[in-house]
């Protein structure tokens, strides 16, 4: 008998040397192919009939696999194959980031409200706050009417995109172990804009319901505060999810119970965090409203102190994640 491969599927097929030389058609590709001349007899297994047949041999066991490198060498080649991914870098002209530690430089106290002082922090906050300061004041003097309003409200929308991109990215770079806010990256718009969009779909389904009852009932009944504590326990779980996830996943309450439940103690602290945070927020912003309106100084002050909190809170949400990743155990 004749054994070969055929040459176009490589499967393995046996026939009669009598029909060396022959053209058939392969049995499992249906391709035609030449049947090759006799070599040295090999034992096969034997078949009935002109056509061909299917055979699978066994297959001697490859040596090489179980020629395994020590661990001592496979720490040398790993440590070869990133010095040449570093090199290949650095002929690009490309600066790899450090990774984070997650240590602090000060007790974690002072850290924690300088996070917002790294130069892109800072340049961050700066345009967030003097934009809208600076249409605030444009609308003081100027009536917003026709296409020129349409596109101040454009601007402002925009602009909220933005601090919704960069918060998020504040949280997922402390979920690293990030201690200041984090540099200016080569993100593109649509990567940018499918960020938003997961963003967006997590504060309509976990804060918009709250907001509009707030905003329609204009009254605190029992359906705002249920609503309330819903969108309390739900929203910064279900954000820290999406930001560090990046996928409907965070949108799946059973999900983000189980996630409860798995730093249970943890979280509730970090809601207990936010409760007290959003009472002193709603203290002073009922300040000067005695009259029904504040001086623009006041809204000027009353800005950076909210715009610095936001930025303070997307750290303390990320860090909650750096703190209790084993227990959350969602692959970052």
């Amino acid at each position: 008998m004749l054994e070969f491969r055929c040459p176009n599927c490589s499967q393995w097929l046996v026939v009669r040397e009598d029909w060396a030389g022959r053209m058939s058609r392969c049995p499992r590709c249906k391709a035609e192919i030449a049947i090759p001349q006799a070599s040295a007899p090999e034992p096969v297994v034997e078949t009935e009939g002109d056509e061909l047949t299917l055979v699978t041999p066994a297959k001697p066991l490859d040596k090489a696999m179980l020629d395994l490198p020590d661990e001592q060498e496979l720490r040398d080649r790993i440590a070869e194959h990133r010095h040449e991914e570093e090199r290949l870098l650095t002929s690009l002209g490309i600066q790899r980031k450090p990774p984070h530690t997650g240590q602090r430089r000060f007790a974690w106290p002072i850290d924690i409200l300088l996070y917002p002082t790294s130069a892109s922090g800072l340049i961050v906050m700066a345009v967030l706050i003097g934009a809208p300061l600076a249409l605030a004041l444009i609308q003081s003097f100027l009536p917003m009417v026709g296409r020129i309003g349409f596109v101040f409200f454009l601007a402002s929308v925009i602009l909220g995109l933005y601090a919704a991109w960069y918060l998020a990215e504040c949280v997922y770079d402390s979920a690293l172990g990030g201690t200041r806010a984090p540099e200016f990256v080569g993100v593109g718009l649509g990567d940018m804009w499918s960020r938003v969009v997961y963003l967006l779909a997590v504060y309509f389904l976990y804060l918009l319901p709250t907001i509009l009852c707030a905003m329609l009932a204009q009254r605190t009944d029992a359906i705002f505060w249920g609503l309330a504590a819903y969108s309390l326990v739900f929203f910064p779980i279900g954000l820290l999810a999406m930001v560090v996830n990046d996928s409907i996943s965070a949108l799946n309450p059973v999900f983000l119970v189980v996630s409860i439940f798995r730093a249970f103690f943890p979280y509730v602290g970090l809601l207990l965090v936010l409760v007290i945070l959003g009472a002193l927020y709603w203290f002073a912003s009922q300040i000067g409203l005695d009259d029904g309106s504040r001086p623009f100084w006041l809204e000027a002050v009353g800005l950076v102190a909210s715009m610095y909190g936001t930025f303070v809170l997307a750290h303390v949400l990320g860090r909650f994640y750096w703190r209790n990743a084993d227990r959350l155990d969602w692959g970052l």
